[in-house]
């Protein structure tokens, strides 16, 4: 089955910080459990450019930046998949998507520019504070993530949860070619999940650099349990 969206996305920044998976919990769905790796939970940021929208081949928007921000969690079926906390893009067309998807649509101010050494950098400001500053060298080799790694468990998602009315359950399928990805050097300041209500992390970020892939989107439909 063809799906209705198709999504390319380029020059993907992906920081992902480790925080305690009891404190995360409480901002989930009571319906979704947050997945752990080696007692760690997850919570990443994903700076990147939306190179295109297309519904059933035809084109309906330029690129645009946005931001990402995701968790990882199982289902009541015990099926992997993504719960999102927000997404906060620059283009009204960009943003006109979110909803259709049913992910909460934040505002804020984008930036992007590119750094002396090849660094790009990447920001985003919310209610005149900035969040989010980023800069990292994209790196010339990126390669799928070895299966069972947790660079594997970070980005090879291919669907994802969120509520409907009434609190419903749905879910909604993401197809994709494998990431391609690889460590990236990087400086990162936010205050991202502060803004956004979210636990302190309990580290520093690990990040990782893609070049991009084209995702196919299934939007969400009731979760049927057998």
């Amino acid at each position: 089955m063809t799906a209705p969206l198709t999504v390319s996305v380029e020059d993907v920044c992906f920081c992902h910080w480790p925080v305690a998976a009891d404190a995360l919990a409480r901002s989930v769905p009571d319906w979704l459990t947050v997945e752990t790796i080696d007692g760690d939970a997850w919570l990443t940021a994903i700076p990147h450019t939306v190179a295109g929208i297309s519904a059933f081949d035809v084109d309906l928007a330029r690129p645009a930046d946005a931001v990402t921000v995701r968790t990882y969690v199982r289902g009541p079926d015990d099926q992997r998949g993504l719960y999102f906390f927000a997404v906060v893009p620059d283009a009204p067309l960009t943003a006109a998507a979110a909803p259709v998807l049913r992910l909460p649509v934040y505002e804020g101010r984008l930036g992007r520019s590119a750094v002396a050494g090849g660094q790009t950098r990447r920001t985003l400001d919310m209610d005149g504070q900035r969040v989010l500053d980023v800069s990292y060298t994209p790196d010339d080799g990126p390669a799928p993530a070895p299966p069972d790694s947790l660079t594997a468990f970070l980005v090879e998602r291919h669907r994802f949860f969120t509520s409907g009315p009434l609190g419903g359950r749905l879910v909604g399928n993401v197809g994709h070619d494998p990431w391609p990805v690889a460590p990236a050097a990087a400086t990162v300041t936010s205050a991202l999940p502060a803004a956004l209500n979210l636990p302190t992390p309990l580290g520093d970020p690990i990040v990782h650099y893609s070049p991009g892939v084209k995702l196919g989107v299934q939007p969400p439909g009731p979760l049927w349990l057998d």
